[in-house]
């Protein structure tokens, strides 16, 4: 995907090329500041030629929670094997306090967003004095996008305890544990989850606008763009470990568990830039 990127921005840069002659190149520079849902963005912009512009910057995110619930893994046939095991629970652990007789449905959880990214981007006009363009470039950032765990270990701490007792017994596919979407998340020994959404680093963009990324005729100018990082499909992490998709499909998660199943990031941003010289 990054060789195919580059190919096209050199192709269109060897196209604009031929024009150089009689174009501004490399006159201008230009700052910038923007909003929009890749953050709030800071960037420097020169033109490249009349149809060629150049923009490089980083676009902070501020980090929010999130707080949901997703559901815990269960069927009647892990409701009976947990039913044994608390049973069983005082010959296995003496004097040791019961655990609950019952399998939590759901597990509270909260989500950091880290979406904090640089870029560098080449605006493309069809004409000296056109304004609209056409967008090919990269946002680039760590891979950690997401960071989910859970507000309250005791909540699964019983779980954690029942889990090392079924993998005791080499009974793994009766293990408990939370679903966020495709993904099967196994508390620690604790009853803790952490787990990480992290998709590519490196995250191609093409999109369209309006706008200069350094105004030709005037001090102060304005941008607007539309269209999409690509990101790769999300992989999730549980306690560091890389998970594959189990199909448990769970109900909750809400953004968390749509992030895990799109491939591309929307973007449209708003961006005043004023020309230095």
């Amino acid at each position: 995907m990054k060789k195919i990127f580059f190919a096209i921005t050199m192709m269109l840069l060897g196209l604009t090329g031929t024009s150089a002659q009689d174009s501004n190149i490399f006159t201008h520079l230009g700052v910038g500041i923007g909003v929009g849902t890749p953050g709030i963005g800071i960037d420097l912009s020169t033109n490249v030629t009349d149809y060629v512009g150049v923009r490089a910057g980083v676009n902070i995110m501020p980090q929010f929670k999130y707080s949901t619930d997703v559901d815990i893994k269960n069927n009647t046939q892990l409701q009976q094997n947990y039913n044994d095991w608390v049973q069983a629970y005082p010959t296995l652990h003496p004097g040791g306090e019961l655990p609950s007789a019952t399998i939590p449905s759901k597990v509270d959880v909260e989500g950091k967003l880290k979406l904090t990214t640089g870029h560098i981007l080449f605006d493309v006009y069809p004409g000296k004095s056109i304004d609209w363009h056409l967008t090919v470039g990269a946002y680039f950032g760590g891979s950690k996008i997401v960071n989910v765990y859970t507000k309250d270990d005791n909540q699964l701490a019983d779980i954690a305890q029942y889990n090392t007792y079924v993998m005791g017994q080499g009974q793994q596919e009766y293990k408990i544990g939370a679903q966020l979407g495709d993904y099967f998340l196994e508390p620690d020994a604790r009853g803790h989850i952490d787990a990480d959404i992290k998709v590519a680093g490196f995250r191609p963009y093409v999109g369209i606008g309006y706008g200069r990324a350094v105004p030709k005729n005037h001090t102060l100018g304005f941008q607007v763009d539309l269209g999409v990082q690509f990101w790769g499909t999300p992989k999730v992490y549980c306690q560091g470990d890389e998970l594959t998709k189990d199909n448990l499909e769970g109900n909750d998660g809400g953004f968390m568990k749509t992030l895990t199943k799109i491939t591309v990031y929307p973007v449209l941003n708003f961006r005043l830039v004023g020309k230095l010289f």
